[in-house]
């Protein structure tokens, strides 16, 4: 038994968890949608992707690897070149841009760099920074947007670094593109003193303008004017323009322009993205209680660029001083004094409205000659327009996650990645009017967390990063939703216009417009029926199955007669035969009928071979032939017999051996009486990693219960699963009854990862269902939780628990790469303590506490778990007595007096909680057959080393 000690280790092999653990954010892409690039070994991970020229860049921690891509956007097998990137290993990319099919741009948490790739050779070059303040030193980058010019293909970089002074520093930079050497910036741009939180999320070239789209913290220029004050600081959302021409040192064509998308409430600007073939910018915005996405028009904003740089420069320097003397908004708009709404930073002073640059009467600069000027006391350049532009809404949903990374327009929703509580997730928004929220309509998780995990290769396809793959997801119908439950959680709404094809055998997402399958429904899944019986007189029919109540007001044909329907709910559906008349038990023609979606008459036929009488379900004959109740009679008959030559040969072997032996024979008495059966190993570990393979409870290998229904019935309703919300990855471990695989349960618009404990051949039913009806009873955070269960008629059952990233306690003390501090230690001894006492508030005794049953999640947390021999106890006694004689018992850590009484009490884990905090359990060594003698006679286990003295006694 392994314990909470600081004593050595021994060396561990087959060290295969950092291999495993790559996948665990990853099962739900994997499983559903095909593997279209697969990196060569799985310990390296994709942390980026982008597209461009024809060309897939996928980025690892310190390579990139570029594939070519046809017409089809289909990937080539093999990569065409790599680029090993210099420097340490980088976790993410703040940038991650093609510049041709052999050149790329990126920048990491530390470095930025231009990169150029020929087959397996590759050179990078380093940009090096330079702050505003030279006191403060570079620690590291924040966020980042490259664009190559088309002008002398220069490199322009707007850039956040983190300083030394714990604040964020805004500038924009202007380089050679060079890919090899340290590069220092041709020109630069800082931001303002009083500007903070700066973000920048795009960067793109449009008629030799370089664009940027991000936002500020930073005050309201005019009102500080209007207010004679500097106040009113909020997030502004905002476009900045600079001439791709400009050879000014700190690029005074730079024009900035707030964007009205959020309102007065925004966060920040989380994410952009510019459609050259439409020539639209859609940003996303997000507020205290929103996402919100909003489209601006090019053409509408360039000539607001435009109209900005003119108004300057038909303002003088003294006219400027108006807006001072006119410190109302409302009659700047009236007199048309629109330069009261555009100020300059190039003085870095607060507010100072815009005029002519130059100063000149005579000379009116362009906005890309301004070098022509030279230096002087009015280069009044680097404007900032507060009028916002107006953008349109296209679609406002809830904050599903914290920060959106990755925006992909498509002609009728938008592909939008984000961050969500250390975990990628990816949907797909239908596009809406203002006034009403957009619909989520698909989702998917990925991995690892990254700025870049998903990408366009085409129109019709998007690829998702899944930890060391890449895979497709078409935007269709059929791929984006493979099952009707993936409907329901919102392709229903999907404006592709998806349906149900219900055809029997041809079932699939189909759009509606198609009318190549009958019967197709939208709005609501078809009932999944599962069984039907007929009453023994003939005249009530009962229809068994789930989500029944999506069928609206049903009705039963049975040939020419009708079932008038007396009960209906989500399981359950009963009909009754008017007076006189039976059932046909002939009829070949069964259908239940009803309003299902925008199916007014939609049609489901029984199965004749799933009805059955009442008879044969009180007998347990699920067929006509009754033969597979012969065939357990044969097998208990078989097994009796057995059984019985068993016993007589232990009986002459003891026989034989009684005085020679009489040590075992003594055992032998005492375990005759007792009412366990004793387990050297106790309850079996769950964490090991094996294949998966997916048990049918129709397969010959496992003699499934007929009860197991019932035992299903009786789980809380509130815990009770849909079996098709579940998808099964790698298996996680084996144990005695069951098997234990990772899953994704697919809660809507909240799939989470869990742990399924699938039943083995071997399991009983009625075992497996109450140790998950016992884990209901309790609710403590120091206690594994149980999600649900989920049972369909011919398969396994599978109970639902919350997934423990770092396995059991055991394992993780016997990792020697793991060094616990005594802290770690204590904390948790604490959490188990408090966990069994939890357990023991609820009137239940655990019975087979030992580190191989405590879980550890992602924080180090210990929750108890493994509930197979937990027991109430009798509310008077406060004790347990054992009724079976087949349950195994952990017996060499248990108190002598529930071993010899045949009852287990609270005290009982008190004596389990003591031997289980030993650093060795030193009654290994002793043969099981002489344990009760020894313990018997009260010869009690030695101390072992690291136990210090006062804890030699426990009193309880």
């Amino acid at each position: 038994m392994s314990c909470l000690s600081l004593a050595p280790r021994r060396p561990q092999v087959g060290r295969l968890l950092p291999i495993f653990l790559v996948l665990i954010f990853a099962q739900l892409a994997e499983a559903v949608y095909p593997t279209v690039l697969k990196l060569g070994s799985q310990n390296e991970q994709i942390i980026g992707t982008t597209y461009g020229y024809s060309t897939l860049a996928v980025a690892t921690k310190d390579r990139i690897f570029l594939y070519k891509t046809d017409q089809d956007g289909r990937i080539s097998k093999d990569f065409s070149s790599v680029i090993k990137l210099p420097f340490l290993q980088r976790d993410a990319f703040h940038e991650l841009k093609l510049f041709s099919p052999t050149t790329l741009f990126y920048c990491d948490e530390q470095n930025c760099g231009m990169c150029t790739a020929s087959g397996p050779n590759s050179s990078c070059s380093k940009f090096e920074f330079i702050l505003k303040d030279e006191t403060i030193k570079f620690n590291g980058i924040l966020a980042a947007s490259a664009v190559q010019t088309s002008v002398e293909g220069k490199i322009m970089l707007r850039i956040v670094i983190m300083g030394d002074d714990n604040q964020p520093h805004g500038a924009i930079y202007r380089y050679k593109a060079q890919d090899e050497g340290i590069l220092q910036p041709l020109d630069v741009s800082h931001e303002s003193d009083f500007f903070d939180n700066h973000m920048s999320v795009l960067g793109f070239e449009r008629n030799n303008f370089t664009f940027f789209v991000g936002s500020t913290y930073q005050p309201n220029e005019p009102y500080s004017l209007v207010k004679r004050k500097v106040g009113s600081n909020s997030t502004l959302p905002k476009i900045t323009r600079v001439c791709s021409r400009d050879e000014t040192f700190e690029l005074y064509s730079r024009i900035s322009i707030t964007l009205d998308c959020g309102g007065d409430n925004v966060l920040a600007l989380q994410s952009a993205s510019y459609q050259e073939s439409t020539d639209t910018l859609h940003v996303v915005v997000k507020t205290p209680d929103h996402f919100e996405v909003c489209t601006y028009s090019m053409t509408t904003v360039n000539e607001k660029f435009e109209a900005t740089w003119n108004i300057c420069q038909d303002t003088d320097y003294h006219a400027a001083d108006d807006c001072k003397f006119e410190r109302n908004t409302t009659v700047w708009d009236a007199k048309n004094m629109l330069n009261c709404w555009i100020y300059t930073h190039a003085t870095n002073s607060h507010p100072t409205p815009c005029s002519k640059y130059g100063g000149s009467e005579s000379l009116r600069y362009d906005n890309c000659q301004l070098s022509a000027y030279g230096a002087g006391s009015y280069n009044f350049g680097w404007l900032e327009n507060y009028k916002k532009i107006p953008g349109t809404v296209e679609a406002i949903f809830p904050t599903v996650f914290d920060i959106a990374m990755n925006l992909i327009p498509t002609p009728e929703a938008y592909f939008l990645s984000g961050l969500d509580k250390q975990e990628n997730r990816v949907i797909r928004i239908s596009r809406s009017a203002a006034s009403r929220p957009a619909n989520i309509v698909w989702q998917v998780l990925t991995q690892p967390q990254s700025d870049f995990a998903i990408t366009q290769s085409s129109d019709k396809a998007v690829l998702l990063s899944n930890g060391s793959q890449i895979v497709l997801a078409k935007i269709t119908c059929h791929d984006l939703y493979p099952s009707c439950h993936n409907l329901a959680d919102g392709g229903f709404n999907d404006p592709m216009g998806c349906a149900w094809c219900a055809k029997s055998g041809d079932e699939r997402s189909i759009e509606q417009n198609k009318k190549d399958c009958f019967p197709s429904v939208k709005g609501k899944c078809p009932p999944n029926l599962k069984q039907t019986i007929i009453n023994h007189n003939s005249t009530q029919l009962n229809i068994w199955g789930q989500n029944l109540t999506n069928l609206q007001k049903p009705y039963i044909s049975l040939c020419n007669d009708i079932c008038r329907v007396t009960h209906h709910d989500f399981n359950h559906l009963e009909c009754k035969m008017e007076a006189d008349t039976k059932i046909d038990r002939g009829c070949q023609n069964i259908s239940l009928m009803g309003q299902l979606g925008d199916n007014m008459q939609f049609p489901i036929e029984i199965r004749l071979d799933s009805i059955k009488s009442e008879e044969s379900v009180a007998t347990g004959d699920d067929s006509e032939t009754g033969k597979k109740s012969n065939t357990k009679l044969y097998r208990v008959i078989g097994a009796t017999i057995a059984v019985l030559v068993v016993i007589l040969l232990i009986a002459g072997f003891l026989w034989f051996i009684r005085d020679k032996l009489k040590a075992v024979l003594q055992y032998r008495r005492t375990k005759q009486t007792s009412s366990y059966n004793t387990s050297t190993e106790g309850s079996a570990n769950l964490n090991r990693f094996n294949g998966f393979n997916m048990t049918r409870i129709d397969d010959p290998s496992r003699d499934h219960d007929l009860y197991e229904s019932t035992y299903y019935s009786m789980i809380p309703q509130e815990y009770q699963i849909p079996y098709d919300e579940l998808e099964l990855g790698r298996q996680l471990g084996k144990g005695y009854y069951g098997d234990v695989h990772l899953g994704t349960y697919n809660r809507r618009y909240d799939p989470i990862q869990v742990a399924c404990k699938m039943i083995r051949p071997e399991g009983r039913a009625r075992d497996f269902f109450n140790e998950a009806k016992i884990m209901t009873k309790f609710d403590s955070d120091r206690v594994l939780k149980l999600i649900g269960v989920a049972y369909k008629h011919s398969y396994s059952p599978i109970v639902v628990t919350e997934y423990m990233h770092n396995g059991d306690l055991v394992n993780y003390l016997r990792d020697e790469s793991n060094r616990p501090t005594l802290r770690l230690l204590l904390k948790f001894a604490t959490q188990i303590a408090e966990g069994m006492e939890h357990i023991q508030s609820r009137n239940y005794i655990h019975r087979d506490l030992a580190a191989r049953n405590c879980m550890l999640d992602k924080n180090l947390d210990v929750k108890v778990a493994d509930f197979g021999l937990c027991r109430p106890v009798d509310p008077e006694t406060m004790e347990y007595e054992a009724t079976g004689r087949d349950t195994s018992m952990p017996v060499r850590w248990m108190a002598i007096e529930s071993l010899t009484d045949e009852a287990v009490c609270f005290r009982d884990s008190y004596e389990v909680y003591a031997t289980f905090h030993r650093c060795i359990l030193t009654s290994n060594c002793i043969n099981l057959l002489y344990f009760f003698e020894i313990m018997k006679y009260h010869h009690l286990l030695f101390k072992p080393l690291h136990i210090l003295d006062l804890n030699r006694v426990i009193t309880v």
